[in-house]
């Protein structure tokens, strides 16, 4: 196989995956802009979509590094990558506004192909417990239809969905905390 057309396949693999971590943080910013009214903390939530346009825009706008001749797919421009990390500082010093830190891995996921890992939650309650189970396999099944859907009206859905699962495990972590400090599951 001639080595040219292999480093433009490659090249083609890497701008794809750009484009498509560009259009997950388009989708995420919608997401939040429409939770926006009457949201308590509108202002935490304008903030977040702005880091995803910023990052949208670096997607889109920023060629793929290049290291001897090869195409590196795997490498988030820092320029989109920062402010991914901004995201996630201000969702986890501002909790209330309802959004986890996690989420904002799932733009990225098409190109460092990692989404989240989430621990069981540790809950003495045979009741919550399953509902800890439940909601970490309903959060694998939709990573799992993101990673492998093609269509922009079904990754709007799912990333939407997502958004949903993180908050609904994030206060049930507070529940299951809440519910272990009691005398009698100590």
């Amino acid at each position: 196989m001639n080595t040219t057309a292999a480093a433009q396949r490659t090249a083609r693999t890497a701008t794809r995956r750009h484009r498509e971590a560009a259009a997950r943080a388009r989708d995420l910013a919608e997401i939040l802009r429409t939770r926006t009214y009457g949201h308590p903390h509108r202002d935490v939530l304008l903030i977040l979509v702005g880091h995803l346009h910023t990052a949208a825009e670096a997607f889109e706008n920023t060629t793929p590094l290049v290291m001897g001749g090869v195409t590196v797919t795997n490498v988030i421009p820092s320029e989109a990558g920062m402010p991914l990390l901004e995201c996630q500082m201000v969702a986890g010093d501002h909790p209330q506004a309802g959004i986890a830190e996690a989420v904002f891995a799932y733009v990225t996921a098409p190109i460092g192909r990692r989404t989240t890992s989430l621990e069981p939650l540790g809950a003495k309650s045979p009741q919550l417990a399953r509902q800890d189970a439940e909601l970490r396999t309903r959060i694998a099944l939709a990573e799992h239809r993101l990673a492998t859907e093609g269509d922009p009206t079904t990754r709007y859905a799912l990333l939407a969905t997502l958004v949903e699962l993180h908050r609904k495990f994030i206060r049930l972590g507070a529940v299951v905390a809440t519910d272990n400090a009691r005398p009698c599951n100590r």
